[in-house]
């Protein structure tokens, strides 16, 4: 009889001490303490534990700490650290007056493997343009188009003998260094963005833009600041056709940056008689 007695109460507490350890192992798994991942150019712990708690991180002899927010978030700020290092992060809960530890959670430092960028399909800015390749695309005389569908400043062009108009050419980031405005009856041209430019001009009865000059260093050029102003009644003095054809090229750097082989709208001048 006391055997069984003794089995009894052996069988009890074991029972006690199972349903105890389960409520221990629940409350534990409750513990809210998340940590982001910590990288090698890491320079801010950040993680989530209950609101107000304290956090704390020790590196080396060096304890970094702050508080959570009121909704759990907490940013530690911290030196880079090297890879493979192991950081022990604390979380405290206040209780009598006196931090008690509350949760904690060791993070290995991780190398940052960086992402390829995606390198653009046009050249940058300021890489120079390759005037073998233009001048070989124009001579075959075929229209061709492989740059950038919009237009204006920040858009890659490389446009060759389009339209109706043979031996024209826009290839570069042309409307960010070379500067052209027509209202009819004057053509003006600017460099910018510190652009140097050379150019030649007629008058579209006067040559076609095949046989325009190309643009040296021996041509008329404008410096960063300098303009040129076109007037029409300079040019198509038959006043068959107004058009004013201008070869510009633009360097910078020592660079060949731009290229506009171009037609600009001028008046035509009617004959009365």
């Amino acid at each position: 009889m006391r055997r069984v007695k003794k089995s009894i109460v052996v069988v009890t507490m074991m029972f006690f001490s199972m349903i105890l350890f389960s409520m221990t192992n629940v409350h534990a798994a409750n513990k809210k303490l998340k940590v982001n991942k910590v990288y090698t150019i890491t320079k801010k712990i950040k993680g989530k534990t209950k609101k107000k708690y304290l956090v704390k991180v020790k590196i080396g002899k060096k304890i970094y700490k702050k508080k959570a927010s009121s909704k759990g978030n907490f940013t530690i700020p911290i030196p880079k650290q090297k890879v493979g290092k192991k950081l022990t992060v604390k979380a405290y809960r206040k209780k009598n007056k006196k931090w008690k530890l509350y949760a904690k959670k060791t993070i290995t430092v991780k190398k940052k493997t960086v992402k390829a960028t995606t390198k653009s399909k046009y050249p940058g800015k300021e890489d120079a343009i390759d005037l073998e390749q233009v001048k070989k695309d124009l001579a075959i005389g075929k229209e061709i188009h492989k740059a950038d569908l919009g237009i204006g400043k920040g858009k890659y062009y490389y446009s060759v003998n389009y339209g109706s108009c043979k031996g024209s050419a826009r290839v570069g980031y042309v409307d960010d260094y070379i500067y052209v405005d027509t209202n009819g009856e004057f053509v003006t041209l600017k460099p910018l963005n510190g652009a140097t430019l050379y150019y030649t001009v007629a008058g579209a009865s006067e040559k076609p833009m095949t046989q325009l000059e190309e643009p040296t260093f021996d041509s008329e050029q404008l410096k960063p600041g300098q303009k040129v102003v076109f007037y029409c009644g300079d040019f198509n003095k038959n006043g068959r056709r107004g058009d004013l054809y201008l070869k510009v090229k633009a360097y910078k750097n020592g660079k060949l940056i731009a290229v506009s082989y171009d037609f600009h709208y001028m008046i035509r001048l009617i004959s009365l008689h």
